[in-house]
């Protein structure tokens, strides 16, 4: 059986991780290639990974296996009147195999640009792709085999870690998992502000803070225990720690965040009505 023919169509930071993460796999069954329009960034990208540039959108298209739009939303929405992109909805066809990690653009969009694809997987992938710790949930239409499901899994575990959901979840995942990372630096940011204002370098601050949170992460993982669990077991009664918790829960803490998800998941909702 011969290697899956892999097309990005767009290679930018999420589809560059993903490109960079397949060639991590010893002996993968991929071969892979990327479109991109501009001169300068194709000669880059194909500099840089190990990918092979295809110059332009005609017949050759279908004889890809998979393909991938790892394109901004906005930039996909204005495919149909793009006089190179137009002519993906014709050179797409139903055996291929179509993974979408377009933040906010459903599954029916994107079958009404491409008459003919039948197998379209949508991917929530968040930042943390960069880094390999991505965690990514598909969420298959229902012309998608096991198969293409299990092919789909092995693509994004090369980058992390993968959960199978329902389309209609996409939004909470999205204003959990997609947007979280952002909160996460928020609070990694206040954590080392509070440490400068009782006295340390900010470098001191910053290092303590990004440290607490990997391990506390870490542990979070793989422990066995719940998040509430290690919570109690560093929170010592008339302690440190529960003295700061009182001031987080004072200020409002964790219903922020819970507002933050809320909030992010709401404008994913919009982002998926707007034409």
């Amino acid at each position: 059986m011969g290697k899956n023919k892999i097309l990005f169509i767009g290679a930018g930071n999420m589809g560059s991780a993903i490109i960079k993460g397949l060639n991590k796999k010893a002996d993968s069954g991929y071969e892979i290639f990327f479109y991109e329009p501009e001169v300068s960034v194709r000669c880059e990208i194909a500099a840089k990974l190990n990918a092979v540039a295809v110059t332009q959108i005609d017949e050759k298209i279908a004889d890809f296996d998979t393909i991938v739009f790892a394109v901004k939303p906005q930039v996909f929405r204005n495919f149909p009147k793009d006089e190179k992109m137009a002519h993906l909805s014709k050179f797409v066809t139903e055996k291929q195999l179509v993974l979408s990690i377009m933040a906010g653009i459903p599954i029916a969009t994107i079958t009404d640009f491409l008459l003919n694809a039948k197998k379209i997987i949508r991917i929530m992938p968040n930042t943390p792709a960069l880094v390999g710790e991505a965690m990514s949930v598909l969420a298959p239409s229902n012309d998608v085999a096991t198969e293409d499901i299990e092919f789909a899994k092995e693509i994004f575990e090369s980058i992390g870690q993968v959960e199978v959901l329902s389309e209609n979840a996409l939004d909470a995942v999205t204003g959990l998992s997609g947007s979280g990372p952002a909160f996460v630096m928020m609070f990694i940011e206040a954590l080392t502000q509070g440490g400068i204002l009782c006295g340390l370098t900010k470098k001191t601050a910053e290092k303590l803070a990004i440290q607490t949170v990997l391990g506390s992460t870490k542990m979070a993982s793989e422990s066995g225990l719940s998040v509430e669990e290690l919570r109690h077991a560093v929170t010592s009664p008339g302690g440190t720690t529960i003295a700061g918790v009182a001031a987080l829960e004072e200020n409002g803490f964790r219903n922020s965040v819970i507002k933050a998800v809320r909030a992010a998941c709401i404008r994913s909702e919009e982002l998926g009505k707007s034409k």
